[in-house]
């Protein structure tokens, strides 16, 4: 019996020492938002995609989402999408640029996903990154595909 406690009370302090420790990383970035026309470059890790980032780089970078009509349109149909979901939330959002947290299913990891739409083009330039964890499993990778997905229909 002592040996089962043992390792219940082991699990449970794993458990319990995984939760504190998302917690304890899943704060904000600081480096977010748009400056100088550019976002925060990709940590070397694989859990960030950018539109950005350069075109050799097969793990970070993907291609810029083409939309027409008008960027007050397509920023604002972005917005209902990731809202409708009900596991993403506005931090900022002026016209041209969308920041938001979308929370991951299971453990509620947060991704932060942010949205250029530079005033020239009619591009959205995209930057979404993982919080917590070295790899994302290709979530950000098919976060963008859905995004463009939706403003082609």
């Amino acid at each position: 019996m002592g040996m089962i406690r043992w390792i219940l009370v082991s699990l449970v302090v794993l458990v319990l020492g995984f939760f504190v420790f998302v917690d304890i990383y899943n704060t904000p970035p600081e480096n977010l938002g748009v400056e100088n026309g550019l976002f925060a470059s990709c940590p070397n890790s694989p859990n960030c995609v950018s539109t950005q980032a350069d075109p050799t780089d097969t793990i970070h970078y993907v291609e810029p989402i083409v939309y027409r009509g008008s960027m007050k349109d397509a920023q604002l149909k972005i917005e209902q999408y990731f809202l409708s979901k009900g596991d993403a939330h506005i931090v900022e959002s002026r016209l041209g640029y969308l920041y938001l947290e979308k929370s991951s299913d299971l453990f509620g990891f947060i991704d932060d996903v942010e949205f250029y739409f530079p005033e020239a083009d009619s591009v959205i330039h995209v930057r979404s990154a993982s919080r917590v964890g070295y790899d994302d499993l290709g979530v950000n990778t098919t976060r963008v595909r859905q995004v463009r997905e939706l403003l082609v229909n």
